[in-house]
Order: C-alpha cells, then structure tokens, then sequence
C-alpha cells in the first residue's frame, strides 16, 4: 500500500485553493451611456472595480412593497367582477312571431344562458301563464300535444334553491294543426 506524503496534499490543496479565488470584474460607462463589464480595466477609462462578495442572507427580512392595484395585476377583480354580473336567460326556439305547424303539437323550447351557465341550475317554462315542471341542468324543454293557436313562453333561471335568477322576454308563437274532423271542401260538379 502506497502512502501520501503530507507535502504533496499541501501542494495540491494551495494549487486548488488559487484557482478558486475570484477574479476581478470592472465596470465603465461609453460615451453613449452604456455601461460594459470587463475583467481588466482598459486603458484611458474611469473603470471601477466591483464587489463581488455575496452577502449572507441570514438575518434578513424580505423586503415588502406597497402596490395599489394589486387585485388587478392578480386578476382577482376580473373574478369579482365575473362572479358580479347577473345571469340571462333567452328563449331561442321558437322564435317571437313565429307560425309553427306540427300536427302533434309537440314543441321544444330551446334557451340560452349569457355569460354562462352555472354550475347547478334550474329552467322553468312558463307557457300561457302556467308553469311546466323543471328541467335540471337542461336548456331544451319539450311539451306534447299542445292544442292550435296563439302561446306565450318565457323561461326562468332558478337557482338549486328555487330562487329566479333570470327570465326571459315573453314570446308570442302560433301553432298550427290540421284536425282529423275537417270535412273536405264540396266540389261543384260539371254536368
């Protein structure tokens, strides 16, 4: 087994310990204002050699800073303001003044909620001033065998709690159905 002499580890550790030593680095300004960082300085310049010892950080405090629009760098207003705007409700199909023809008088209400839906919601139609049971979660409602004429529809936005969050405008439609007990039209005969 081969043994380390003692000098040698002392020649080796003083040869790292120089080379781990930091270099200078000076800085100085040009004529246009531009500052340059060099590791000699040049001749003829006002160079100033820097510091590059790094502080400890032990015993420090981060430094605090007062910013007066600071929900509006976090988008925390945009939310407020979100969660602030009311639900609409609108009442797409049919549409107002429109004449439908279904001879089994089956229609589906369509709607749209603006901006946009909650997440847990209710719509109820209210057809000629009568409510039709609630559809959850459901912006198309069905009705069968609704009779001929004139109908108003409106929808309502309600909340799991039942409260109304939204209507629609009223709308005015008509539907047309063909009945079986329509007797066909008398014919003149041509003798």
């Amino acid at each position: 087994m081969k043994t380390v002499h003692p000098t040698w580890m002392l020649g080796l550790l003083l040869m790292l310990a120089g080379t781990a030593q930091a270099a200078k680095v000076f800085s100085w300004v040009d004529a246009n204002g531009i500052t340059h960082y060099t590791d000699a300085p040049p001749p003829g310049k006002n160079a100033k050699e820097l510091d590059l010892r790094v502080s400890p950080l032990i015993g420090t405090s981060p430094h605090s800073v007062q910013v007066d629009n600071f929900n509006s760098l976090t988008g925390a207003d945009a939310k407020k303001a979100q969660e602030n705007i009311k639900p609409t409700i609108e009442l797409l199909s049919p549409e107002p003044g429109s004449t439908l023809r279904d001879n089994t008088g089956n229609i589906v209400f369509q709607g749209q909620i603006h901006p946009q839906a909650p997440v847990q919601y209710d719509v109820r139609l209210i057809l000629n001033g009568k409510a039709v049971p609630l559809v959850h979660n459901s912006l198309a409602i069905r009705v069968e065998n609704l009779d001929r004429g004139a109908h108003e529809a409106q929808l309502e936005l309600l909340a799991k709690d039942g409260t109304i969050l939204a209507k629609s405008k009223p709308s005015t439609f008509y539907l047309h159905r063909t009945t079986a007990d329509q007797a066909p039209k008398p014919t003149p005969k041509t003798n």
